[in-house]
C-alpha cells in the first residue's frame, strides 16, 4: 500500500470505488472498444490490491486481538466480513496472513502488499517453503525465498511446484538431493502382469527421476510418428510408445550374447565442473523428452561409466568448457576382455554374468581416469549403483578385481594418489623431463615412475581444463 491518505479517506475512495463498479455492465455500451482492455487491466490491478488488502486487514485483526485464539478463530472471523471467500480461498488468505508475520516471509510479505504476488500464489509459497526448509543450509533460506517469490510473481502453482528439487540442488545440505534420490529408487517396481481374460495384460510401472530419463531418452525419438508411403502414423501416442519400448527391449535380449551392436539411451546432461567435481548441486537433462529432469551428481557420475550419457560441461559464467572426451567408454574389444577375465559381476559374491553388466571404471572418469583394463571392472546394475553410492574401491591385482567395501575408500585411495602424484609431479618439473602427454593418455602425464609399481599419472580434471574448486566437502557415505 502506498502512503499519503489518511484511513478515512481511503475507506471512503474504496467505497467510491464499489459503487463505481457497481451496475458496470449496464454502461459499458457507451465505451468505445480501444478503452476496454486498459479499463479491464484498472479493474484486475484493484482485483490485486483487494487481494492484498485482505491479508494486511487479517494480520492487523490477529496482532489487535480482534480475531480471538479459539482455534479456527480467524478463520470464523474473516468469513463474517468477507463472505465472498465462503465458496473457496479463505484458507489460503488464513495460511498467507499467519505465514507473512513470521520473519522467514518477510521477502513475501512484501511482494505481496505490493500487490505483485497473488493470495494463492503466495500460499504455495509457504506450503513449498515449509516442506524444504528443513532441507536447506540455514543460510541459504534467505535465498531460497527470494528464488521462489520471483517465480511466484509471474509463474504458475506448478512452476512453483517444480521448483523443489532444483532449490534442494542449488542450497540443500551436502548430498541431500542424491540422498532424496536414492531412498526414491528403492520404491521403483515394475508390477507382474495382470490378464483381463481377454488376451490383454496390465503392468504397474513405477520409476525414478534416472529411469524416467533414462526410458524417455530412449522411447521418445523411436515413439514419434512414422507414416508409410504417404500415409499419417495413425497409431496413438499410448500404442507407439509402448512398441518403442519392445524395440528396446528386443534389442538388448537379441545382443545377449556378444557386445551390445546399439549405442545405450543417449542423455545430454549440464553440469557445472566445480559441482561435478565436489559431487554437489544437480546435473539437468538437455535435448531430449525429458529435458528438465535433475540427477543428483553421483548419479551423474554413475551413469557416465557406461551408460550413454555425454555430459556438457559448464564453466563459472555457464559457458561450454567440454561435451565428453573421446576415449571415455571401454571399446568393445575391451569390453570383451573384461568379460574374460572378471567372468561376470566382480563384486563380492554377485552371480550375474558378464553380458547384462556395465562396465565400471575403477578410477572414475569423472575423476581423470582412463578408460583401460587396469582400471576397469564388471558391475551389475543394482552393484553398479551401490558401489557409486557408498564409495566402495576396487583395484585389479594379478587379473582379479579386489574390492575395499569400506564407505568411503575410493575418496581414501583418490586423495592419496593425487598427493603422490603431485610429489611426483614437482620432481618430474624441476628436472625438465619432455612427458608425451598423448601418448600416455588424454589430458595425462607420466610424472614418474617407482620400482615396484605401475607409472602414476597426474590428470587435470577434463583433460587440459582445471578447477578452483578447492577440496570438496565429502559425500555422506551411507553404509
Amino acid at each position: 500500500m502506498t502512503g499519503g491518505m489518511s484511513f478515512a479517506k481511503r475507506r471512503k475512495a474504496l467505497e467510491l470505488a464499489s459503487r463505481a463498479l457497481d451496475g458496470l455492465d449496464g454502461e459499458l455500451w457507451q465505451v468505445q472498444g480501444a478503452e476496454l482492455g486498459p479499463f479491464l487491466a484498472l479493474v484486475d490491478r484493484l482485483g490485486a490490491q483487494a487481494d492484498s488488502a485482505r491479508v494486511a486487514v487479517v494480520c492487523e485483526a490477529v496482532e489487535r486481538g480482534e480475531t480471538g485464539d479459539k482455534p479456527g478463530a480467524v478463520h470464523a472471523w474473516l468469513l463474517e466480513w468477507a463472505p465472498s471467500l465462503r465458496t473457496g480461498g479463505s484458507a489460503q488468505v488464513v495460511k498467507v496472513a499467519d505465514a507473512s508475520r513470521q520473519q522467514r516471509y518477510d521477502q513475501l510479505r512484501q511482494a505481496l502488499l505490493k500487490a505483485r504476488v497473488p493470495v494463492g500464489n503466495a500460499a504455495c509459497v509457504v506450503d513449498e517453503f515449509e516442506r524444504l526448509r528443513h532441507r536447506l543450509h540455514p543460510e541459504a533460506h534467505e535465498d531460497a525465498m527470494g528464488v521462489l517469490v520471483a517465480l511466484a510473481e509471474t509463474g504458475r502453482r506448478r512452476d512453483i511446484r517444480r521448483l523443489r528439487q532444483d532449490l534442494v540442488a542449488r542450497f540443500g545440505h551436502h548430498g541431500e538431493l542424491q540422498a532424496e534420490q536414492d531412498r526414491l529408487r528403492e520404491r521403483t517396481s515394475l508390477s507382474q502382469p495382470v490378464g483381463d481374460g481377454g488376451g490383454l495384460f496390465d503392468y504397474h510401472l513405477v520409476v525414478d527421476a534416472e529411469a524416467k530419463a533414462v526410458i524417455e531418452g530412449a522411447v521418445g525419438a523411436l515413439s514419434a510418428p512414422r507414416p508409410v508411403e504417404g500415409e499419417p502414423d495413425r497409431r496413438p501416442s499410448g500404442q507407439r510408445r509402448l512398441e518403442a519400448l519392445l524395440d528396446v527391449v528386443r534389442r538388448g535380449v537379441a545382443s545377449a550374447d556378444g557386445v551390445a551392436t546399439t549405442p545405450k539411451s543417449q542423455l545430454f546432461v549440464t553440469m557445472a565442473l566445480e559441482d561435478l567435481v565436489a559431487r554437489a548441486n544437480a546435473g539437468a537433462v538437455v535435448g531430449s523428452a525429458d529435458a528438465g529432469s535433475l540427477l543428483g551428481p553421483e548419479t551423474v557420475r554413475r551413469l557416465a561409466c557406461d551408460a550413454g550419457l555425454i555430459p556438457v560441461v559448464l564453466g563459472g559464467r555457464g559457458e561450454v568448457l567440454e561435451m565428453g572426451r573421446s576415449a571415455r567408454y571401454f571399446t568393445e574389444a575391451q569390453v570383451r576382455a573384461l568379460w574374460l577375465r572378471d567372468g561376470g559381476c566382480s563384486f563380492p559374491g554377485c552371480t550375474v554374468p558378464a553380458a547384462w553388466c556395465d562396465a565400471h571404471h575403477l578410477w572414475h572418469w569423472c575423476d581423470g581416469g582412463p578408460s583401460d583394463l587396469d582400471h576397469g571392472a564388471l558391475l551389475c546394475g543394482r552393484h553398479h549403483t551401490v558401489v557409486h553410492a557408498k564409495g566402495y574401491h576396487g583395484e585389479v591385482r594379478d587379473g582379479q578385481v579386489h574390492w575395499d567395501l569400506t564407505p568411503g575408500a575410493y575418496d581414501h585411495w583418490l586423495a592419496q594418489r593425487r598427493a603422490r602424484a603431485g610429489d611426483l609431479a614437482a620432481g618430474v618439473d624441476a628436472a625438465g623431463v619432455d612427458v608425451d602427454a598423448e601418448a600416455a593418455g588424454v589430458g595425462a602425464a607420466v610424472v614418474g615412475d617407482e620400482p615396484d609399481e605401475a607409472p602414476v599419472r597426474a590428470y587435470d580434471i577434463w583433460g587440459e581444463l582445471t578447477t578452483d574448486a578447492g577440496d570438496p566437502e565429502l559425500p555422506l557415505w551411507r553404509p
